[in-house]
């Protein structure tokens, strides 16, 4: 009777078990249903032109028509607002400041109107838009910024293609004012690890703007050995530089296995007609000095060998003479 009771026990413990698993796949494949019906309901769509650049003498104006796409399956509703950005890291990333809120002197939201300024779009369809600038006649001179921001009523699983702006999505408008600016932009950063054991090596360039009007810098980076042979020449990425902005440029050069001091070279110029200067040099070393090691404690030990033997040998010698 007390054999059939264990059994009974753990007869039972099985099917407990059993059932505890049985609800935990149940829930698991639940869950990833669930997660794939979200997925399929993600909501997407497209402006065009994300970006917006263009000149214009103090009073003049303009009109212009963009378009949103929606791609998805799904009603999507929108506000439209011009905003002025700025721009603070040093990766380029626009930053949309809230309504009503200027930039100051690289403003450009008040000059910038769109309409409509809510709409509704059906799936795979798109709504066009007119927008007009009207630069003011006392408007300062250089680079004025803003976005004509796009935001989605109901956010939820909704994703743009367009210059992503926080958890907006807008297209972004560089206008320039024609007149007498201050062009001035330098090199803060040039930086390649002075010595390492292997390469390749990283070159590090930030480029500060200290001017008027956006920049968007051309040059190459040059880089030679102890002999002055060239070893390779990279061209910069063409990134914006921002007024009061800096960027940050990555340049990697070399193979694993390098020898000796090199030098980097930095050329470059910006501008409105590209002729300003930019220059930066570096110089660094690559030595494998575990290997080296290695190779001078090898060398030193064969020669230690040959005159230990060379030793042994005479003494040998020595005394087979004197028997």
């Amino acid at each position: 009777m007390i054999i059939q009771n264990s059994k009974f026990k753990i007869f039972q413990r099985f099917l407990n078990f059993a059932l505890l698993t049985l609800t935990f796949n149940f829930a698991l494949l639940t869950f990833n249903l669930s997660t794939a019906s979200a997925q399929e309901t993600v909501r997407t769509f497209t402006v065009v032109p994300p970006a917006v650049e263009k000149s214009f003498d103090p009073g003049q104006a303009t009109e212009g028509v963009m378009k949103v796409i929606n791609d998805s399956s799904e009603v999507l509703s929108f506000t439209v607002e011009a905003q002025d950005f700025i721009v603070e890291d040093s990766k380029g990333t626009p930053t949309i400041l809230p309504s009503n809120t200027l930039s100051k002197k690289f403003s450009a939201a008040a000059w910038i109107g769109v309409y409509p300024n809510s709409f509704t779009i059906a799936p795979q369809e798109k709504q066009i838009l007119n927008y007009y600038i009207q630069v003011p006649y006392n408007a300062n001179p250089g680079g004025h910024y803003a976005a004509i921001v796009f935001s989605p009523i109901n956010i939820m699983g909704v994703k743009g293609t367009g210059a992503a702006v926080e958890t907006k999505i807008g297209s972004l408008f560089y206008v320039g004012v024609n007149g007498p600016i201050n062009e001035y932009s330098v090199v803060s950063k040039f930086f390649a690890n002075p010595f390492q054991e292997y390469g390749p090596v990283t070159i590090d360039t930030q480029i500060k703007n200290l001017g008027d009007m956006h920049i968007k810098p051309i040059g190459t980076i040059k880089v030679t050995n102890l002999f002055g042979r060239t070893i390779k020449v990279e061209e910069l990425d063409k990134f914006n530089v921002f007024p009061t902005a800096t960027r940050d440029y990555e340049n990697t050069f070399g193979q694993k296995f390098m020898l000796g001091r090199y030098k980097a070279t930095l050329i470059g110029s910006y501008g409105k007609d590209s002729n300003l200067p930019l220059m930066a040099t570096v110089y660094f070393w690559v030595f494998p000095w575990k290997i080296a090691l290695l190779i001078i404690l090898i060398i030193a030990a064969i020669v230690l060998g040959i005159k230990y033997w060379k030793k042994n040998s005479k003494t040998g010698i020595n005394t087979d003479i004197n028997s």
